[in-house]
């Protein structure tokens, strides 16, 4: 059997991390530092954007919510 290390006690999520990439929130939470880079990308891949500015996605996302909202609408107008 090997012998337990520090690296053992770790979370899972944290056990290859790099401390100089994540941050305390607010809250007291362990966070990545990129993580609103990255949900930025992750919003444009759902929105299949390539080379994009954050407010075209923002935009994009934008436009997507007010159609949403006018066919829920439309569709408690035909219920009525």
């Amino acid at each position: 059997m090997r012998e337990v290390t520090e690296r053992d006690f770790r979370k899972e999520e944290f056990r290859d991390a790099k401390p100089e990439d994540y941050e305390f929130r607010a809250d007291g939470a362990i966070v990545r530092k990129d993580r609103w880079e990255i949900g930025i990308y992750r919003i444009a891949s759902i929105l299949r954007i390539d080379n994009f500015e954050i407010d075209e996605v923002v935009e994009r996302v934008r436009e997507f919510v007010l159609k949403e909202e006018k066919e829920e609408d439309e569709k408690t107008r035909q219920e009525d």
